[in-house]
């Protein structure tokens, strides 16, 4: 009994220092991993340190053992070779240079056209990156570096332009004087409002003036966007060209000046023919066409021996007939062939008369595209003189002769086509007249003879 007390208190004993053992053993684990971890992160950073330099001996390594490669594969190459390669490199080579021409060249023309559209106020600000376009000196790449200062330039203004801004500076007024006050830009758009209060309104910019010019108008919303605040002005997205067009088209006379001197021979020659047509208008109204028993009425007159009355009856009407058929009735008595005679002399008279006034419309439809030609032809060659001296860079100095030549052929069909139409109108009347003059007489001849027959009988 005692023995197996004794023996299980050694075995109580034993588990005990088993367990002190187990412990002090998991604890001495606990910090060898601890360190082991610690010398685990110490080895990658040195490793992560020491590979950007041995990425940089390899790419270094790898480099020359590629320039010793293709020096190795040149020096195995026949002559032939050789200069194909050297061909191929200097055709790679013209290209660059080619391409290099060409981008430096871009960036030369945005340079200028950017240095062109500053505003007198932002030349300050873009002055120094904009020198660089006129400085020919440096090598190719400062050169490149000069005009991708001036591309950097214009990034820097768009950016201004998206978020608007403001800048002092001068335009010019419509009467010609010089304005100090602020620009109000926005995009493509800008607007100005002079410093004493005396001007305001959207601005053009027109080539070969420093100066912007100012179309007036939205004085008080131009003012209170320049001062910070806000209101809807109108925007002009042709760059001025709408309006100038409309400043064009309310300028009536500007037409007339245009034209130039072969303007107004037409315009005269078309006051004439107007003239002569409301003459020959008024005269062809006035005729009336006699009642269709007219002429028998007459014939009645005669047979019962009433002269006096056919006379009367025949000077009752407003027609051309009614003097032929008077002249006719004086030779009544000589018998009708003799009155047939009378018709046809005074039907000639009729024809004359009736036709006046109308050459004058005819001579016009003809004349006036013939002017309009000749005005052509002299504004041609007011426009070749100035090509002569002036070339053909600009067309505004062409402008004078180019419209002088179209605006003449204009008016000369615009006068030709009316006298045209006018003419054959009143030819076709006057020929109706004349038609009707006739039949009325005939009319009477032959009722003389009816008469003269039966009297025969």
């Amino acid at each position: 009994m005692f023995s197996l007390f004794k023996s299980s208190r050694a075995l109580v004993v034993l588990i005990a220092a088993s367990g002190s053992l187990f412990a002090q053993d998991l604890t001495s684990i606990e910090k060898d991993l601890k360190k082991a971890q610690q010398e685990l992160t110490d080895q990658r950073a040195a490793i992560a340190a020491e590979k950007p330099a041995l990425a940089k001996s390899f790419d270094a390594v790898r480099s020359e053992l590629v320039e010793k490669r293709r020096k190795a594969r040149i020096a195995r190459m026949t002559v032939a070779d050789r200069d194909a390669l050297l061909k191929e490199l200097e055709h790679k080579h013209h290209l660059s240079g080619q391409d290099h021409s060409y981008v430096d060249g871009q960036l030369r023309d945005y340079g200028l056209k950017l240095e062109t559209f500053l505003l007198p106020g932002e030349e300050a600000s873009y002055q120094e990156a904009l020198d660089g376009l006129h400085s020919p000196n440096g090598t190719p790449a400062e050169k490149m570096k000069k005009r991708l200062a001036s591309l950097e330039a214009g990034m820097d203004r768009l950016e201004k332009l998206i978020g608007g801004s403001t800048v002092k500076g001068e335009a010019v007024a419509p009467d010609g004087t010089v304005k100090d006050g602020t620009f109000a830009l926005a995009g493509p758009a800008a607007w100005f409002a002079a410093s004493d209060d005396s001007l305001a309104g959207s601005i053009v910019r027109e080539k070969g003036s420093r100066s912007p010019k100012v179309h007036p108008g939205e004085r008080g919303e131009i003012k209170t966007i320049i001062g910070g605040g806000e209101s809807s002005v109108s925007v002009d997205f042709t760059g001025g060209k709408a309006l100038a067009l409309a400043s064009l088209e309310e300028d009536k006379l500007d037409i007339f000046r245009k034209g130039g001197f072969w303007i107004w021979p037409i315009l005269g020659i078309a006051l004439f023919s107007a003239i002569s047509g409301i003459i020959k208008f008024v005269q062809i109204v006035r005729i009336r066409t006699p009642e269709n028993d007219w002429v028998s009425k007459i014939l009645a007159a005669l047979r019962s021996g009433d002269q006096e009355g056919a006379d009367n009856i025949a000077a009752k009407a407003y027609h051309p007939a009614s003097e032929v058929i008077r002249k006719c009735l004086g030779y009544a008595k000589a018998g009708p062939d003799v009155v047939e005679e009378v018709l046809y002399e005074q039907l000639i008279g009729v024809q004359s008369k009736l036709q006046s006034w109308l050459p004058f419309i005819a001579v016009t439809a003809a004349t006036a595209p013939l002017l309009g030609l000749l005005g052509t032809v002299a504004g041609m060659i007011r426009t070749f003189n100035v090509i002569t001296v002036s070339g053909t860079g600009d067309a505004k100095p062409l402008a004078g002769g180019i419209s002088e030549a179209l605006i003449t052929t204009l008016f000369g069909l615009v006068v030709a086509i009316p006298a045209l139409i006018i003419h054959a109108l009143l030819s076709r009347r006057c020929q109706g007249i004349a038609t009707t003059t006739e039949k009325l007489g005939l009319t009477l001849v032959n009722g003389l003879r009816s008469k003269s027959t039966t009297t025969d009988q």
